[in-house]
């Protein structure tokens, strides 16, 4: 299971008091009094996050998501480019999604951008630039060239190319291009140079930047979108850059247009980096510490590199069989992006030095919405406590009671899965989860203090204050002391969802039995709200009278009236009522809600423990993470799965059969064989274009015992590849 501790109201006085066990937590200050513009949502973004596939990015989907793709320049040259501008074009046009075309990759070669003479690439640039035309409404910019400080492969052996170096041939290049899409096409925006490094305090990068200006200003090939790379793991790098550097120098060589609109092309960590793992992509309580800065400094569009497969709105959206995609954690975080309206509000985030460790912590960004009278707040990046502090709202009308709401979108990562890397979680989730929506009163400054306790670093945040009303309706959520509570006490607090919460289970009779409605048979997720104030406790669980294990509490930093946190326990649910009952276990512990909803989880076979196999992650191409090489007598792929209670259970296996004879793999459980898993033949294999029309799904039924098993599918006969594994009720 996987502590999740998420946040509390405390109100004070004045804003200086703090919670005794709060008093070093970081602080976010948001002033409601000190507005900006609009939000620019340069963060909404994604290297190929869009491709031609139609089982991917679905419209309702890409709808509600990204305002900025870059994607790759197709023409003739490289028909079936399933990213390429045209292939995506229809299904952008209509949405908010524009693309940034590269012409780089027209060059081709292995590795990328082999520069191939001046008339090779001047025909290529010209019927690019033509081509573009059937489809220019949904081009943001044309990129002329990617990475070319140092990627334009032999162009520094190409005599033909006037200048001494590669920089100077570089930009002697650039205006040659620049002057030739003009000349097709006058008003298309040119963007450039795209570096992939501008970190301009390093020997010669700035010496490299001055010379691209002062070269575009004198040939009159200024871009109208100046831009380059940021990927490192400080999203204190693109401030850095852009006002420190950048800024002065378009005033110091008088950059007609300036300040040019700039775009970060691609931003985050390289996902290798050994220190971080995974670290990135998609993931919330990443994402939001790179959208604040980007936000901070009018940076006007980004998109988030990508290294994980293309087509899923950057790592947001994951693969469920059949070619269908659910959005994941991520994909609601950026929806509440999207969603934000209003303007800037300032947010001074709250830095840790120590050790050089600046921009690694917690940020948040925040806008106030006039129509609705509403200051939104996104907050997320690191473990531990955090204190949203909010200055100001008397400035805005909002005194006196308020209404706030605080809800939180998760990014799980298996404890089980041999893989630990962060961006390889992920799960489908049905949406964001609420922690709170009540009336609370602002003091006489106008000031709120918002404690989120001990933040999960990967999951996302989102505070609402607003103006007094009723709290939506959450039919997922169960209160405890709205349930049927036995030998414990209800208590009003402050931090608890519903203004109470449930103490005092400490007899052996204690109980809080929820009436859980669900609408099919199935195996559900119960998020447990709770507070064990004096270390590890747990929960005997019981449903319609039947044990189903226990949920065990890690401990909390105090009691629910100070500190709670969340973790998750799987249960076998019937169709209708069911009744949910916690009752007394070990240790001490406290309980304010449940949330209970379809177990969404897949165990995927890339983050298995695999013997005599490989397991086949993203490698620039566009199938899914998968395992092949099944194919030694000894080769399997084990999985520890969770079950709710003793019983039989039903195994659906993710797989792809490309021969044309059927094959089968073992199935055990706890090392012992229970059945033999069929696959006929599917057509082609995972790691096709074709991968979508080749998954099938392979069903079993096996015992499982409560608890952990762990579940191998062994070679036996014939050949197949391995997906994901599900666990559901017969």
């Amino acid at each position: 299971m996987r502590l999740v501790v998420v946040a509390t109201v405390v109100l004070s006085a004045t804003v200086a008091p703090l919670p005794a066990n709060a008093a070093t937590a970081p602080v976010i200050v948001v002033d409601a009094n000190r507005l900006g513009g609009a939000l620019k949502k340069p963060g909404l973004g994604s290297l190929l996050g869009v491709t031609s596939r139609t089982t991917e990015t679905p419209a309702a989907l890409l709808a509600q998501t990204h305002l900025t793709v870059s994607q790759h320049m197709t023409a003739r040259w490289n028909e079936g480019e399933r990213a390429g501008t045209e292939v995506v074009a229809p299904k952008v046009r209509g949405t908010d999604v524009k693309m940034i075309a590269r012409y780089n990759d027209l060059m081709g070669g292995n590795p990328w951008y082999q520069w191939q003479g001046t008339a090779h690439w001047f025909e290529r640039v010209d019927e690019a630039t033509r081509r573009i035309q059937s489809y220019r409404d949904t081009l943001l910019a044309v990129a002329p060239f990617n990475e070319a400080d140092n990627k334009l492969h032999g162009l520094e052996r190409d005599a033909a190319v006037p200048g001494g170096t590669y920089d100077q041939k570089f930009n002697w290049l650039w205006t040659q291009t620049v002057r030739r899409v003009r000349a097709i096409d006058p008003t298309v925006p040119v963007m450039g140079p795209n570096w992939e490094f501008y970190l301009p305090w390093q020997a010669g990068q700035q010496q490299k930047m001055r010379d691209f200006l002062r070269n575009a200003v004198d040939t009159g090939t200024v871009p109208q979108i100046v831009g380059w790379h940021n990927l490192g793991r400080s999203p204190g790098d693109v401030p850095e850059a852009l006002t420190r550097y950048y800024r002065p120098l378009e005033n110091e060589l008088g950059v007609p247009g300036r300040p040019l609109r700039v775009v970060v092309e691609e931003y985050g960590p390289q996902t290798t980096d050994s220190a971080n793992p995974g670290d990135f992509e998609g993931v919330p309580g990443s994402m939001i510490r790179y959208w604040a800065d980007l936000e901070r400094y009018d940076v006007d569009f980004g998109a988030m590199a990508i290294y994980t497969n293309p087509g899923l709105l950057g790592n947001t959206l994951r693969r469920t069989g059949g070619g269908a995609l659910a959005p994941n954690g991520g994909f609601w975080m950026m929806k509440w992006y999207k969603d934000m309206r209003g303007r800037k509000a300032h947010v001074n985030r709250w830095d840790d030095t120590t050790n050089g460790r600046a921009y690694l912590r917690s940020d948040a960004l925040a806008s106030w919405d006039d129509g609705a009278r509403s200051l939104t707040v996104l907050a997320g990046g690191e473990d531990g406590p955090v204190d949203v502090r909010v200055t100001g709202l008397n400035a805005r009308g909002l005194t006196g009671q308020v209404r706030v709401r605080l809800d939180t979108t998760v990014w799980d990562k298996d404890p089980r899965e041999a893989n630990r890397r962060v961006d390889a979680g992920g799960d489908p989730e049905t949406g964001t989860y609420n922690v709170f929506d009540k009336i609370l009163t602002v003091d006489g400054g106008g000031n709120l203090v918002v404690p989120i306790r001990r933040m999960n670093r990967y999951d996302g945040y989102r505070v609402v204050v607003s103006p007094a009303a009723g709290p939506d309706a959450y039919p997922s959520k169960y209160e405890a002391e709205q349930a049927v509570v036995t030998e414990a006490l209800r208590h009003n607090g402050v931090p608890a969802s519903g203004g109470a919460y449930v103490g005092g289970l400490d007899h052996a009779g204690s109980a809080v039995t929820f009436p859980v409605t669900v609408a099919a048979t199935g195996v559900y997720a119960m998020t447990v709200r709770y507070a064990a104030g004096v270390g590890p406790a747990a929960h005997a669980v019981s449903v319609n009278g039947v044990r189903q294990g226990e949920v065990g509490y890690p401990a909390t930093g105090g009691w629910a009236s100070s500190e709670l946190g969340t973790v998750t326990k799987r249960l076998v649910l019937q169709a209708g009522r069911n009744d949910v009952r916690l009752g007394r276990g070990t240790g001490y512990a406290e309980l304010d809600y449940v949330d209970v909803r379809p177990d969404t989880h897949r165990y995927e076979a890339e983050n298995a423990a695999i013997t005599s196999a490989r397991a086949v992650p993203y490698r620039s191409n566009y199938v899914p993470d998968y395992v092949g090489g099944i194919d030694a007598p000894d080769s399997q792929v084990e999985f520890v799965v969770d079950a709710p209670v003793t019983g039989t259970y039903r195994l659906a296996i993710g797989h792809a059969n490309g021969t044309t004879a059927p094959a089968d793999h073992t199935v055990l459980v706890g090392g012992v064989e229970r059945a033999v898993a069929v696959y006929p033949p599917s057509g082609s294999w995972l790691g096709t274009e074709q991968h979508d029309r080749a998954a099938r799904a392979a069903t079993v039924l096996v015992p499982l015992t409560a608890g952990e098993n762990r579940v191998a599918l062994r070679k036996r006969n014939g050949f197949a590849e391995l997906d994901w594994l599900t666990v559901t009720t017969p």
